[in-house]
């Protein structure tokens, strides 16, 4: 593992040295903020209107997943930046040559790259945890719920930054990797939702809605740890790490 984690700590350190890094820990975390300072507005004016209207007052958990759904469509704009220069730039700088006759394997490149951006991606969502925290200490969310919505959010932001990594792998240039990455993440988020219009229902729907990421963050947001949502997380990271591997080790003996 020494390989791996030099490799993760080199790649961390570069993202925080550059403006890069700053620049998307501040859009997301002032994003999120905006966000939740309109949530809590209106979730106030909702609680004193209820009464009066006879309906329903929001509960804290509707708030909590509107922002995690909300988190999600950023980090899905977000991610492309964190993984476009993964091994684009490193083309670019012909710094990709010393990683490969360095006595190191290919896959060990990849989990290297994959764990750099997991490690951000952790980072990112901890800094957002004070949001949570604030419903927690000023009201009585269901912790257990709190947990398990970024234990999702994560899985699937991992997975995201696997598909981002593959996309990298094979292109020098970070603008197309940025686009490519971002119309295949936006893809995967709307899919459960137009798969009833391009597959006609039956079988192949099921497929496709199965594919679909929000399918399974929404089991994530009741509450459940569900095993198949784990599973398909992880399938989903470990295929896409493994067509990285192919990508780099193809182009290492060119």
């Amino acid at each position: 593992m020494g390989p791996v984690l030099t490799i993760a700590k080199r790649d961390i350190t570069a993202f925080f040295a550059s403006p890069k890094g700053a620049a998307l820990f501040w859009f997301f975390l002032m994003m999120i903020g905006l966000f939740f300072h309109s949530f809590i507005s209106t979730y106030v004016e909702l609680e004193q209107q209820a009464p009066a209207m006879g309906g329903q007052a929001p509960t804290l958990e509707q708030l909590l997943r509107a922002l995690v759904y909300n988190s999600h469509f950023i980090l899905v704009l977000l991610i492309p930046g964190f993984t476009m220069a993964a091994f684009a730039e490193e083309k670019r700088a012909q710094t990709i040559r010393m990683l490969q006759t360095a006595p190191i394997t290919p896959f060990q490149i990849v989990l290297g790259k994959f764990l750099a951006s997991a490690g951000l991606i952790g980072m990112i969502l901890l800094a957002s945890a004070v949001y949570p925290g604030f419903l927690i200490k000023f009201g009585n969310p269901d912790v257990g719920l709190v947990l398990t919505s970024y234990l999702g959010l994560f899985l699937l932001m991992c997975s995201q930054v696997s598909f981002g990594l593959w996309v990298s792998s094979m292109t020098s240039n970070q603008f197309m990797a940025f686009i490519f990455t971002l119309f295949g993440l936006l893809l995967l988020m709307i899919l459960n939702w137009i798969a009833p219009n391009i597959t006609g229902g039956g079988v192949l729907e099921t497929v496709t809605k199965y594919i679909a990421s929000t399918e399974h963050l929404d089991v994530f947001l009741k509450g459940v740890v569900s095993v198949k949502s784990v599973a398909y997380f992880l399938c989903f990271i470990a295929t896409f790490l493994f067509f990285t591997n192919v990508v780099l080790d193809s182009q290492r003996w060119r």
